[in-house]
C-alpha cells in the first residue's frame, strides 16, 4: 500500500470512528426518552455529562501530543515504548484521580448520593477512553482495523440498549450497556496493539510520566 493510500484509509477510518461516536447514541435516544421517561433520562444523560469532565481529564490533550510523538519515533522501539507506557500510566494515574474526586462529589451531595450506583456505573466511560489508545493507532498509521473493531462494539451496544431496555427502572442498564461499550472498545484496542510491532514494557516513572 502506497503511502497516499494509508494517508487516505488513515483519514476516512478516523472520520468513521468520530463520526460513530455521535451518531450512534443519537440512535438511542429517541428510545431511552420513550422507554425511561423524561425523568430517569434526564438523570442517565446528566450523569454521562458529569461524567465527561473526567474524560476530558484523563485526555489531557494525548490525542495531541501523544499522537505526534509517537509517529515520530514510530520506527523506535525503545523511544516508542517510552511514549506509549509514560501516557498510560499518565492516563491511569489521572483516572484514579478522577474516580476519588467523584466519590467526593456524589457522597458530598445527597442528590448525588441518592444515585451512587448510577456514576459509578457511569464512570466506566472513563476507563473505556484510558484504555482505549486512539493517540497510538493514529500515531503508528494504523486506524482502519481498530475502528471497525471499536465501531462494531458500539453496534452491539447500541442493539443491546433495544434488547434489555424496556421500562422505567432499566435506566441503571441503559448506563451499563452504554458505559461498557467503550469499556469493550478499550480492551479490544489494548488487545490488537502488538499485531503493530512489538512494545518493550516499562513500569511506572514518575519522571517520564511528568514530562509527558
Amino acid at each position: 500500500m502506497t503511502k497516499g493510500n494509508s494517508l487516505r484509509d488513515n483519514i476516512i477510518s478516523l472520520f468513521l470512528l468520530q463520526g460513530a461516536n455521535y451518531v450512534l447514541p443519537l440512535i438511542t435516544i429517541p428510545y431511552l426518552v420513550r422507554v425511561l421517561g423524561p425523568e430517569k433520562f434526564g438523570l442517565l444523560a446528566f450523569s454521562q455529562a458529569f461524567i465527561q469532565y473526567f474524560v476530558l481529564l484523563t485526555d489531557y490533550g494525548f490525542n495531541l501530543s501523544a499522537t505526534r510523538l509517537i509517529s515520530i519515533h514510530r520506527d523506535d522501539i525503545n523511544r516508542r515504548s517510552q511514549i506509549f507506557w509514560s501516557t498510560v500510566w499518565t492516563k491511569v494515574g489521572l483516572m484514579v484521580l478522577s474516580f476519588l474526586i467523584m466519590m467526593v462529589v456524589v457522597f458530598a451531595f445527597q442528590r448525588f448520593r441518592s444515585e451512587w450506583q448510577l456514576y459509578f456505573i457511569s464512570f466506566l466511560m472513563v476507563a473505556g477512553n484510558v484504555l482505549f489508545p486512539v493517540w497510538y493507532f493514529q500515531g503508528m498509521e494504523q486506524m482502519k482495523f481498530i475502528s471497525a473493531l471499536n465501531i462494531s462494539a458500539r453496534i452491539i451496544s447500541v442493539a443491546a440498549i433495544f434488547l434489555l431496555v424496556h421500562k422505567e427502572g432499566d435506566y441503571l442498564i441503559a448506563a451499563a450497556i452504554q458505559a461498557s461499550g467503550m469499556a469493550v472498545g478499550g480492551l479490544l484496542g489494548i488487545y490488537f496493539i502488538p499485531k503493530l510491532g512489538s512494545l518493550q514494557f516499562l513500569g511506572p516513572s514518575l519522571l517520564f510520566c511528568w514530562r509527558q
